[in-house]
């Protein structure tokens, strides 16, 4: 009996990672497909003036920050020399304890104004206003308020921003020159869109110049690299797949941009919560699909942001934690698009893939690999068995981060040297085994923190991004 349930537990854990496999599989194929065709097509942009000064989208960048004393300048200079006709960036200081504020006001010589905010969407009060100009004329606006969380700073930030669309940018993310010309490029070519996520890269071992990459080293820490490999993998993969059928269930925090009239069709950012970049990008679907009304929201792989990663195993535990916390949440508080066939493909494949593979994928890929290998040495399951579970394992979990890398390195201008290229695919196997299984178990402490969820900034430690001078 007991071998009877062993043998039904170990192959229901084969299969749940070929099929994840097999998804995996299909999304690199198709990625690979639909970029290249979406670089070939680009190519025409400047014919077809979607690129010319003529014809913009006047953009309002909005900067939550909380105890960013170390990234605000980086950030905001980043942002002087941003390839784009017209936006405005606006700083929303979440009641920081350090020196953020004064800062920010300082080195770029900002006035306080009496300046009425009026109130689109709830949020704490604001404490001052400070504007200013920066290169070329960039209108810049600072507002202190009480703490809220980041959710209730960029609720904030919408409730001053004059522009149609605004980004959603973390404090410590350094956007390119074209980020923001490349990202408000589906505006352009469909009217029914209202929302873009960008394409989010590791900063750490990057030297940037005029927001211009010089230089792509190879991370020295362990950790570092691991993440780097994994963003790869995520964000030239699923993103892209799922951008086809217009099922993405999420828009990076770090790097967004949104339609206001549909932002504050829904209320805004729920302040309830530690996933709201998720959950804003769910209640979107949910909107419209309900409403009936026509809309998208796409991934734009070529809208670059570069932001660090922890580079400690306590700030990565935490942000996985804080990030499983808010998956979950966003997952149950509308799960009634579970499997309802009302919200089409997001709730009929899209929820369900959330569900199954990014929600439970941790418990899986840790008490999985458990029982498996305590099986095979209690003489409960057959090597031939044991054989055919890793070479799936190891095809899924290697073979599609090498493919994402090749794909990485082949997609954009800049290339990782060969001999850069080569330790990357190395560490591809080795983040396959024992990386993953601990992202996994600090997801799983996701589940037991998910009662005693707070709704507070999520802190790592920062550092001054690299530039010209550093290398």
């Amino acid at each position: 009996m007991l071998r009877l349930f062993i043998d039904y537990l170990n192959l229901f854990f084969m299969y749940y990672i070929l099929i994840y496999a097999i998804v995996f599989f299909i999304s690199t194929i198709f990625s690979v497909v639909a970029l290249n065709e979406e670089n070939r097509k680009r190519k025409y942009l400047n014919e077809l003036s979607l690129k010319s000064d003529d014809n913009y989208i006047p953009v309002s960048i909005l900067v939550p920050a909380y105890n960013e004393e170390q990234t605000i300048i980086d950030c905001i200079n980043s942002l002087s020399y941003l390839n784009y006709p017209e936006y405005e960036i606006i700083v929303i200081d979440d009641g920081s304890s350090d020196d953020t504020s004064n800062i920010a006001i300082d080195y770029f010589n900002l006035r306080k104004v009496a300046r009425p905010i009026r109130r689109l969407v709830k949020c704490k009060d604001e404490e001052y206003v400070y504007e200013g100009t920066i290169k070329d004329n960039v209108k810049i606006t600072l507002v202190r308020k009480e703490n809220g969380g980041k959710a209730d700073a960029l609720n904030m930030g919408i409730n001053i921003s004059k522009f149609p669309l605004f980004v959603s940018l973390d404090a410590d993310s350094i956007l390119q020159r074209d980020s923001i010309s490349n990202i408000v490029i589906p505006f352009m070519e469909d009217e029914t869109t209202i929302a873009v996520g960008g394409n989010i890269k590791v900063a750490n071992q990057v030297a940037l110049d005029k927001g211009k990459v010089v230089k792509i080293m190879t991370p020295k820490k362990l950790l570092t690299i691991f993440q780097m490999i994994e963003y790869y993998r995520v964000f030239l993969t699923t993103r892209v797949w799922f951008n086809s059928f217009n099922g993405n269930l999420i828009i990076s925090g770090a790097f967004g941009l949104f339609q206001k009239k549909a932002v504050l069709n829904i209320g805004g950012y729920n302040t309830n919560t530690v996933g709201e970049d998720m959950d804003l990008v769910v209640k979107l679907h949910s909107f419209y699909r309900k409403n009936k009304l026509a809309y998208s929201i796409k991934y734009e792989h070529n809208a670059i942001c570069w932001s660090q990663v922890p580079e400690k195993l306590k700030d990565l535990k935490n942000q996985r934690r804080r990030w499983h916390i808010g998956l979950i949440t966003s997952l149950s508080s509308h799960r009634y698009i579970f499997l309802n066939p009302k919200y089409g493909i997001v709730g009929i494949f899209s929820f369900l893939y959330f569900v199954v593979y990014e929600m439970f994928s941790c418990i899986i890929d840790v008490f999985g690999l458990v029982v498996i290998f305590i099986s095979y040495f209690a003489g409960l399951l057959n090597i031939k068995f044991l054989f055919t579970f890793l070479l799936v394992y190891i095809f899924y979990s290697v073979i599609i981060s090498i493919a994402s890398i090749i794909l990485e390195n082949y997609m954009f201008k800049y290339t990782i040297k060969p001999k850069n290229l080569i330790k990357l695919i190395i560490f591809s196997i080795l983040e396959s085994f024992g990386y993953r299984q601990l992202c996994s178990w600090y997801r799983i402490t996701g589940f037991i923190g998910y009662r005693k969820r707070k709704y507070q900034w999520n802190k790592i430690s920062r550092k001054k991004q690299n530039n010209i001078d550093d290398i």
